[in-house]
């Protein structure tokens, strides 16, 4: 009778602690990422997951994914942080392909971040029986942002031994193919895309200002 007391006093003790300590979302931004605003222009943003294993292999040092909602338009946003390291520049088709996407449609698209010229991201259209997802992606780093996983390598190698430090971060933004077909979903990337584009570097060089400065 004791023991099953003590069993039932452990298991009730473990129920407390659980419901008192939830588990951390990792995707949420917990570092660099905490300071990327929930609201870009009219898009309202609210934080989802990965699954921990997903995160783990990412071997990111943050991470977020939200969903942004802009009336009845909705986008996904991924960025994956890096610092000192160079794992920044995954390829976002795989994560499609093991989870059962084919890809198809791979390509470039430009989207206006205030520049001349432009940015130049990558795209592709995945895939998975009745569901299609646009995807549009790119790297960027201190001075950089680009379409090139070898130029966002090669840029945080050189400020890692000029520095002695280093960050890059992944940028993904999607849209699920719905009723105004893949025209709708293209329009909705590119607006948010040139939003994103145009607003992140400003947070991650904040923030690399304040690392630098230190204490």
């Amino acid at each position: 009778m004791k023991t099953f007391a003590a069993a039932v006093l452990i298991l009730a003790s473990t129920a407390v602690v659980v419901l008192l300590t939830p588990p951390i979302d990792l995707a949420a931004g917990h570092g660099i990422l905490r300071a990327v605003p929930h609201t870009f222009a009219d898009w309202q943003g609210v934080d989802s997951s990965f699954g921990d294993e997903v995160v783990e292999d990412l071997r990111a040092d943050d991470m977020i994914i939200r969903r942004y909602v802009d009336g009845e338009r909705s986008v996904w946003l991924c960025v994956v942080y890096h610092q000192n390291r160079r794992y920044g520049a995954h390829d976002p088709q795989l994560c499609y392909t093991s989870q059962g996407y084919s890809i198809g449609r791979t390509g470039h698209a430009r989207v206006d971040d205030g520049t001349e010229r432009g940015l130049e991201v990558n795209t592709f259209l995945a895939e998975d029986g009745d569901q299609q997802r646009l995807v549009w992606y790119w790297w960027t780093t201190r001075g950089l942002s680009t379409a090139d996983a070898g130029a966002i390598r090669s840029r945080m190698a050189t400020l890692g031994m000029l520095d002695n430090r280093s960050w890059g971060a992944f940028v993904r933004v999607s849209s699920v193919i719905r009723d105004d077909g893949i025209e709708g979903a293209t329009a909705r990337v590119r607006e948010f895309s040139s939003i994103v584009a145009r607003d992140l570097p400003g947070v991650f060089a904040r923030a690399d200002s304040a690392q630098t400065a230190g204490p």
